[in-house]
């Protein structure tokens, strides 16, 4: 279902476990938190998640970064929430491949500043110069909902985003290793994917809502005071307006309403009737226990989707939840900038080098982005 931003380490401190009633998906790699619960015996329905979010399917990864900043400083503006701590998603083998339009010569990146540039960019079929906060927070209001609202979804059409942002970064066409284009990660990004539900998806859909309780119940425990979770739409990221993301929440401090972190929850179908401690004797499962916490692997699709989120949203924390029908696991995740500056331009080339050619070879970039403006 990259702008500059505070410096904090890819991986936090493990924190130790609690045990709890049924909760949220997986965990990213520094302290964790997490709760036992009674096993329901949930039966996935035929739901439409959020495209790749991680209901049951994993996403792949890869690497940019931005300013560091200390917790909670703002740094840019953003719609819809509150809050302080602001600043301002596989790895596996590529899908179908093709040649890519533009493997013999690039295309120019999108123009990023004013009326001149942005006139300059619509001439070239390229997206407008950079969103402005006011735009940002419009968007993400008007997406609210996600997978079940009409503007979510053609929002995300042309984009890239969180989800299947792993999978991008580590294809071997952004790394130089072929010149085709994988034509399944292509589709993703234009809207004309197969939009096929596999059960783990529907699972994940289906097992969202309790987990987000089951999380809201732990972590106000743990934290010794209330917090809740608040729906969130899609971030686009202001600089680059061809990327973006969909937290599942964003979290706050019930008292203050102050924003203090995003939330990323999995719902793991193979691992459904399994303790977290237990999934994690499995080498590709998401999270690793270190004592009595535990945190979400660097090297797994879902690091990269997180930091996906952060880096669009300008949040620098994500707690990454783990959701099964015996305990939910808590992982907090920080804002990895080193990760992130390395990972953004190889998104930056499968969107000049694919998506542009593909849609000007169709003839209706221009149109597509004027529409939003």
């Amino acid at each position: 279902m990259g702008r500059p931003r505070k410096t904090s380490d890819s991986a936090a401190s493990p924190r130790p476990a609690a045990t709890a009633p049924k909760a949220g998906p997986g965990a990213p790699r520094s302290s964790a938190t997490s709760r036992t619960a009674p096993a329901t015996g949930a039966n996935p329905t035929a739901t439409v998640p959020k495209s790749g979010s991680g209901r049951g399917s994993a996403p792949e990864e890869a690497s940019y970064s931005r300013k560091p900043r200390g917790a909670g400083e703002s740094a840019q503006p953003r719609p819809a929430t509150a809050s302080d701590g602001r600043r301002g998603g596989p790895r596996k083998s590529d899908g179908g491949a093709v040649k890519s339009p533009a493997a013999s010569g690039g295309v120019n990146p999108p123009p990023t500043s004013d009326a001149a540039s942005k006139a300059q960019g619509r001439a070239k079929g390229l997206p407008p110069a950079p969103l402005s906060p006011e735009k940002v927070a419009e968007v993400e209001r008007e997406t609210r909902g996600q997978w079940r609202n009409p503007e979510w979804h053609k929002w995300r059409e042309n984009r890239i985003t969180a989800s299947i942002a792993p999978r991008i970064s580590n294809s071997k066409f952004v790394n130089g290793r072929t010149s085709e284009v994988p034509q399944s990660y292509l589709k993703e990004v234009v809207g004309s994917g197969s939009g096929v539900r596999t059960p783990a998806m529907n699972w994940g859909v289906r097992n969202e809502k309790a987990a987000v309780q089951a999380y809201e119940a732990l972590k106000s425990s743990t934290a010794k005071k209330p917090v809740k979770v608040k729906d969130c739409g899609l971030f686009v990221d202001k600089d680059k307006p061809w990327l973006a993301g969909s937290p599942d929440g964003i979290v706050q401090d019930a008292k203050t309403g102050k924003d203090l972190s995003l939330l990323e929850v999995k719902c793991p179908y193979k691992h459904r009737n399994k303790t977290v401690a237990e999934a994690c004797r499995d080498d590709t499962f998401c999270l690793e226990k270190e004592g009595s916490s535990y945190s979400l692997k660097k090297n797994h699709p879902y690091y990269t989707q997180v930091q996906c989120q952060m880096g669009v949203s300008g949040l620098d924390k994500t707690d990454f939840v783990v959701h099964t029908n015996k305990e939910t696991a808590i992982a907090p995740v920080d804002f990895d900038p080193v990760f992130w500056k390395q990972t953004v331009p190889k998104l930056e080339k499968f969107y000049t080098d694919a998506v542009v050619p593909y849609l000007e070879e169709k003839k209706n970039l221009c149109a597509v982005w004027a529409n939003e403006e």
